[in-house]
């Protein structure tokens, strides 16, 4: 529905009453703001994952970590699980070091090998896979399409009702605006009730994703006794019913309160008239331009007085009309029985005869004239009734059938009831019109305030604003469903159960009507010349409600998932913060086990970190170094110092020292005198790693007893 753009969306948290409150808790943001939302989780859920996998890269770590002798490649595992910034950094590293150590293979067993070698770089793949999952879940926390969203109610207001002087006075402008925000309401009730009502792929269908629910249920009855007096009807035991049931005002009207919901029902009843029952028909003689004379007719039916005209004709007919008029029109008319308690001036157009008289709901006749259509085949349904042949002027085989009234009039009686859930019992009003089944809720269900003015609101809609089975007959805008089979003034066949067709489609006009008030309730008119008659709310509960209206968008607005949003938050940052701190609960542990002389896997977890690998590379004293167990090693002054190259030489002035497979450290013959080679000659001994990199701390130790070192060290 092209109209239905909602501008007075409340952006910002709320609860969606038709949910449970975790699923219900929502914040809506525009569709610019939902994009945005969406980007930052999606980068910070990788981003929560690259910290999630060092966390379980340390732990991993852990359960690898081993007193005993491991394989070269084990350690180097070790190290490419320490030093990573990503699983598929990790996943790179374990690649290439089970790919360089492949020439063992054969030294190994197979199943140990491939447990060693090309099982590890399962985790970071797998890892990797989740990560991308949960970064296109990440996603569903923002809800795009067909979002539930809550109204502001900035115009919110009912229209005032009309008095009897009013209702006499057509000319008066409340009237005039009154009338065209109804006829632009009607209108777009019947666009969604053809678009969305008995369609299978409503909630596919963008121009239906705007009320709460895209229709309103209701079930039909199709052997129902006449409503009237036995003898009025032309169906005595085969009339119709439709009944909405008990409809929550929570989840299907929209109004956001589940605490003070109420139950609301519709019922309508309807069945054809005998169309020359209670009839008058007056003759008179029509003289032509030619000069010749023809009789022609009027047909008045007698139902009771004519209010607005002090008439007792209810409806008139002309035999002109239906020769001239190549469309069908209609008429209605219509009787409120009213009630006290709610003192609403009387909109009824007439006084029906005690054939017709129901104080138990509202009374409404349609009079349906089918003029100068043409019906293709004979017609036997009883409002749609056509049997008299008409030939073409000037054609020989080409007519069809004429109807066989001037106009065949349609019973309805439609009743309410109001239920209360939250009493014991969930007590009901008797089914009766609109104000006495308002006055007895208002008075017997012990209704909340909230609840109150609920019903005063639905009151107001159906009474004041003519939400019934007249208005979907509105003559200024008549749309049967047999015009979808009709062109121009040619009528295809039509079945002869027409008129419960088209009591099911003015039924689901109705409730499309419903629906589109309840939302224009909190919107308001939209021009000013109209805005002067709506009644501002006053009470707490009236302000209240007038922010309580559901809808739904397509588009241009997004729902966040207050609860995903909020979890995936501060899971995600307790992780981050977990790994960023995890260097310092080590050291503050190792420095609690050290005053207990423990030892912990945790020990190699520091050792393997980059800095301190390249720590270990250097060829310092171990006294120059600060920070030994921390992250960062640093040396005590800005030493400049030097590493070894891909050979295992390191050189450094007078003193080279080879590392080779077999862990034995030499110096070299560069000394400056044959005494200070001497000195600087360490012992030739076999040495582990740490044995080698403990000899060339030593080394330097004792070299920098002789040689000062100030700042740089000297060559």
């Amino acid at each position: 529905m092209a109209d239905l753009v909602y501008d007075n969306v409340y952006l910002g948290p709320w609860v969606d009453q038709s949910q449970d409150p975790i699923n219900g808790a929502k914040i809506t943001l525009t569709s610019t703001g939902g994009a945005v939302l969406i980007a930052f989780l999606a980068l910070f859920v990788q981003y929560v994952g690259q910290h999630l996998w060092e966390l379980v890269s340390f732990g991993w770590h852990q359960i690898r970590n081993s007193p005993l002798p491991k394989l070269a490649l084990q350690y180097q595992q070790d190290a490419a699980l320490r030093n990573n910034a990503s699983p598929q950094q990790s996943l790179l590293y374990f690649i290439q070091i089970a790919w360089a150590w492949k020439h063992i293979r054969k030294q190994e067993s197979g199943a140990r090998w491939w447990r060693i070698a090309f099982l590890p770089p399962v985790i970071p793949l797998m890892f990797v896979i989740l990560l991308i999952a949960a970064g296109i879940l990440s996603s569903w926390i923002v809800d795009t399409s067909n979002v539930p969203v809550l109204l502001r109610g900035d115009k919110c207001g009912l229209w005032q009702v009309p008095s009897e002087d009013m209702a006499r006075n057509m000319q008066e402008q409340f009237m005039v605006e009154n009338g065209k925000y109804l006829r632009r309401r009607s209108e777009s009730s019947r666009i969604y009730t053809r678009d969305c009502y008995n369609n299978t792929n409503a909630r596919w269908t963008p121009s239906c994703q705007v009320f709460t629910q895209a229709s309103i249920p209701f079930t039909t009855s199709s052997n129902v006794p006449c409503p009237f007096n036995s003898t009025t009807c032309a169906l005595p035991n085969a009339n119709l019913m439709l009944d909405t049931g008990a409809l929550d005002t929570n989840d299907i009207l929209g109004i956001n309160s589940k605490k003070d919901s109420i139950k609301f029902r519709r019922t309508m009843t309807c069945a054809p008239i005998k169309p020359d029952l209670f009839t008058e028909r007056l003759n008179y003689t029509m003289t032509e331009p030619d000069g010749t004379n023809h009789t022609e007719y009027i047909m008045h039916w007698l139902y009771g007085p004519f209010l607005l005209l002090d008439t007792n004709a209810t409806a008139v007919a002309n035999s002109i009309q239906s020769t001239q008029l190549n469309y069908y029109t209609s008429d209605t008319i219509a009787k409120f029985p009213l009630d006290e308690r709610v003192p609403f001036p009387d909109q009824s157009t007439f006084l029906p005869r005690v054939e017709f008289n129901r104080s138990d709901g509202d009374l409404q006749f349609i009079f349906l004239s089918g003029n100068r259509i043409l019906f293709s085949e004979p017609t036997d349904d009883p409002w749609f009734s056509a049997h008299e042949p008409y030939t073409i002027p000037r054609s020989t085989d080409l007519g069809g059938y004429l109807s066989d009234h001037l106009a065949s009039p349609m019973g309805c009686i439609e009743q309410y009831q109001f239920c209360n859930p939250h009493k014991s019992g969930q007590p009901c009003t008797d089914l009766a019109g609109i104000l006495p089944a308002s006055g007895d809720a208002l008075t017997t269900l012990d209704l909340s305030p909230m609840q109150q003015e609920i019903v005063n609101v639905i009151m107001n809609i159906v009474y004041a604003l003519g939400v019934n089975i007249g208005a979907a007959f509105d003559p200024d805008g008549l749309k049967l469903a047999a015009q979808d089979s009709a062109y121009s003034a040619w009528q295809l066949p039509l079945p002869n159960n027409q008129w419960e067709i088209e009591m099911q489609h003015a039924n689901n006009i109705v409730l499309a009507n419903l629906q589109k008030a309840i939302v224009s309730y909190t919107q308001g008119p939209s021009t000013p010349e109209a805005q002067q008659f709506i009644v501002k709310p006053n009470s707490t509960e009236e302000k209240a409600l007038c922010n309580m209206i559901r809808a739904k968008s397509n588009g241009r607005f997004n729902n966040v998932s207050t609860y995903g949003l909020s979890i995936t938050l501060i899971i995600g940052t307790l992780l981050v913060l977990i790994n960023t701190f995890l260097s310092s609960i080590l050291k503050f542990l190792r420095h609690r086990r050290q005053s207990k002389s423990s030892l912990s896997k945790s020990d190699s977890w520091v050792s393997d970190q980059l800095f301190q690998l390249q720590k270990f590379a250097f060829a310092t004293r171990k006294s120059m170094w600060r920070n030994v167990d921390g992250t960062v090693p640093v040396t005590e002054y800005a030493t400049k110092v030097e590493r070894y190259d891909l050979g295992g030489q390191w050189r450094h002035g007078d003193v080279e020292v080879n590392i080779r497979q077999t862990g034995t450290a030499n110096s070299a013959n560069t000394a400056d005198s044959f005494e200070e080679k001497k000195a600087l000659s360490p012992t030739v001994r076999e040495v582990s790693r740490m044995d080698s990199l403990e000899t060339i701390g030593k080394e330097r130790e004792r070299r920098s007893d002789r040689l000062p070192i100030q700042g740089a060290r000297t060559r």
